[in-house]
């Protein structure tokens, strides 16, 4: 899929940070992508009543807010009904702890961005997003995109661990075969 394109114009997104500052620096660089303003929400709980009655096209939530952290968040929004669902979500944070990382990982994250980021490694983390067809999984204790890159190198081509190299694709004889998945792109993936 190296031809992808991607339209960034009238994608809507919400931008969860109870950080104020932040928050605008990161709408700042979404509207210079082209994208619509995101609607903003400083806790969790702010989120989840958007969420309640819209569906953006992209989240990105800080890592920790002050009610609740991003995995529970983006759970509970992988358990909702609906193509909400199956929002690309971006985890922004400073926290750089395995378990931090982790925990985001296991709640459905798409990706995890460090804090603070560039306009480019955003950019190129939401290209990333579009360009790589993750199964969607579900299964009693995940659900959201295969959290397994397999073949697929991440969006700065480096791998981080020597746990993260590739490894050859399954026979589908393994247990996690049993798993139900569904592939989903954005709806901005050209």
């Amino acid at each position: 899929m190296s031809h992808t394109r991607i339209n960034l114009r009238n994608v809507t997104s919400l931008l969860v940070d109870s950080d104020a500052y932040t928050r605008g620096l990161v709408a700042q660089m979404l509207r210079g992508f082209g994208m619509e303003p995101p609607a903003l929400a400083d806790t969790g709980a702010a989120a989840k009543n958007f969420l309640k009655h819209q569906c953006p096209d992209l989240c990105i939530v800080e890592a920790v807010l002050p009610d609740m952290t991003s995995a529970d968040l983006i759970r509970w929004v992988r358990r909702l009904k609906g193509p909400i669902r199956f929002v690309p979500t971006i985890v922004l944070t400073g926290y750089t702890q395995l378990r931090m990382i982790s925990a985001a990982r296991d709640g459905g994250a798409n990706i995890i961005v460090k804090k603070p980021t560039s306009p480019k490694a955003l950019f190129d983390h939401l290209v990333w997003i579009a360009r790589v067809s993750r199964p969607f999984i579900e299964s009693d204790k995940y659900i959201g995109p295969d959290r397994r890159f397999r073949t697929i190198d991440p969006p700065d081509g480096k791998f981080k661990r020597d746990s993260d190299d590739p490894v050859p694709e399954s026979d589908g004889e393994d247990a996690e075969s049993q798993e139900s998945t569904v592939s989903h792109l954005p709806k901005w993936v050209a």
